[in-house]
Formats: structure tokens, C-alpha cells, sequence
């Protein structure tokens, strides 16, 4: 194993990479776009014109490219916290996409709304914007669909991903994605963590700092309930319990940001 200090250098030079522009990589080998030939060059050319992060930082196109190559080949319903880049690219391949983020338009000079909202590549008719703050948006929001793709990425404090996650996780279809991004986050790491052992979800991968899951068909953990004893999380760390306790060999390890990426 190559010393710390090095994977690091090794990783930061990895992550610039990633997240640099599609151009720089010859054009036989870039990564397109499954079902929309153009939207890779449209945001590409955003990118160009506006930054490619906005005031609240944005995926790699890359990474959303690697998203859509996850998920069906029909159409899609899906939904995000937060918004910019990632709202563009889910406009063109999703049929009805929810966002749910702060309008940071007035007196904020790099706006995340602005960024996909001037943007001409975002389909605007299949984009439903619910504006505020997501602890108080998201558990009063009744219109709900089951979703393919869920993107958390809204605000990273603890709980506020837990939260967000709590509303989202009784929507998702079998076979969905949960997409939660920022996991070198210690707080949003441990929720990956636990969500990587839930009954309810197969780790699919992780792509630099977002990790990606899909939905199993486990049954819907009651989210009015209670059964803390029932999740594989707490059951492989309850050996105070040998009632509860699982001994199944499947405890992971804290996700870490430099050994993965």
C-alpha cells in the first residue's frame, strides 16, 4: 500500500480529473450519454459560459453520466435536494423532476437556481421547483410519486441528510436509485454506512465522494415505528445484546474518502 501522503496526492490529482472538463479526454474515449446524445456537449458548453460549479458546488459531469448509465432504459420519475448541474442533466433524462432547494437568487452573485434556470439546455417543463428550506418543505410535501432516482444533496449538516432521507426512502421504487453525494462528510459517511447494510438496499458503487444505491425489494421499514433491533446496522454492533447481536462477517468498514477515490 503506497503511503498516505502519496494516496493523497494520488487521489487530489484523480479527483481533478474527474471533474474536469469532457474535452480533455480524447473524443473516442469520453464518456456520452445513454439515451441523450447532446446533453453531454450542452452542459459541456454551460460549463464553458457559466463555471463549472456554481455557489453551491456541483457533480461532475462525469458523475452524472455514470448515474444515467445505472438506470433503466424507460422513462423516469426522480427528484433532488439541492440544485444546479445535476437538475440540468436529470431535466433531459428524467419524464418529471422534483427539486427541492433554497431560492438563492436575490443577492447571491453565483446562484444555484440561476445556474440551471438560464441554462438552455434544462427542460423547464419537466421541472417542478418546491422552494424553502428542506426540513420544513419535505415533511409537509403530500404529492409524492414512486421515484427511479433520488439524489440527497441538499443541506450536509447533521441531521439534515438523515431527514431528508427519512421523507425519500418510503418513495423509491424496487430496483430505484439513492444517490447521496458529499460522503466525505463524516456525518453523511455514517448515514451511507448504515444505508450500505439496510435490508432495503445493495450497495452499488461509489463514484469519487457520491455513493450509489439501489433499492431491494425488503419491505418498507415503517417510518412510524420504531424496530431499531431489526436493522442489520444495529444488530452487528449490539453485542451487548446476544439476543440481537448478528454475527453474519458483513460489519464494513467506515467508508473513507482518501481509500476509496
Amino acid at each position: 500500500m503506497l503511503p498516505l501522503f502519496v494516496q493523497k496526492k494520488l487521489n487530489r490529482l484523480k479527483r481533478g480529473l474527474w471533474a474536469s472538463s469532457l474535452s480533455v479526454v480524447p473524443a473516442p474515449f469520453r464518456i456520452r450519454a445513454k439515451g441523450d446524445p447532446s446533453i453531454a456537449q450542452e452542459i459541456a458548453c454551460h460549463e464553458a459560459q457559466a463555471g463549472f460549479a456554481h455557489g453551491a458546488g456541483s457533480l461532475p459531469l462525469r458523475t452524472l453520466l455514470r448515474i444515467e448509465k445505472l438506470l433503466p432504459a424507460t422513462p423516469i420519475a426522480s427528484a433532488e435536494t439541492g440544485c444546479g448541474k445535476s437538475t440540468i442533466f436529470f431535466s433531459r433524462i428524467s419524464q418529471h423532476h422534483k427539486v427541492f432547494c433554497l431560492d438563492d437568487r436575490d443577492g447571491f452573485e453565483s446562484s444555484s437556481v440561476s445556474y440551471f434556470m438560464d441554462c438552455a439546455a434544462t427542460r423547464m417543463d419537466r421541472v417542478e421547483v418546491i422552494f424553502g428550506p428542506t426540513q420544513a418543505t419535505l415533511p409537509v410535501y403530500k404529492d409524492h410519486v414512486p421515484y427511479d432516482l433520488v439524489l440527497i444533496d441538499g443541506p450536509h449538516g447533521f441531521p439534515f441528510p438523515d431527514l431528508e432521507y427519512y421523507f425519500f426512502y418510503p418513495h423509491l421504487k424496487t430496483n430505484g436509485l439513492l444517490v447521496i453525494d458529499d460522503i466525505q462528510i463524516p456525518t453523511i459517511g455514517r448515514l451511507a454506512e448504515f444505508i450500505s447494510e439496510d435490508a432495503m438496499f445493495e450497495e452499488v458503487e461509489c463514484i469519487g465522494s457520491t455513493a450509489v444505491f439501489r433499492r431491494t425489494d425488503a419491505p418498507v421499514f415503517d417510518p412510524f415505528g420504531d424496530g431499531w433491533w431489526l436493522q442489520d446496522y444495529n444488530r452487528r454492533r449490539a453485542d451487548f445484546s446476544k439476543h440481537i447481536h448478528l454475527r453474519d462477517g458483513n460489519r464494513r468498514k467506515p467508508f473513507t474518502f482518501e481509500g476509496r477515490f
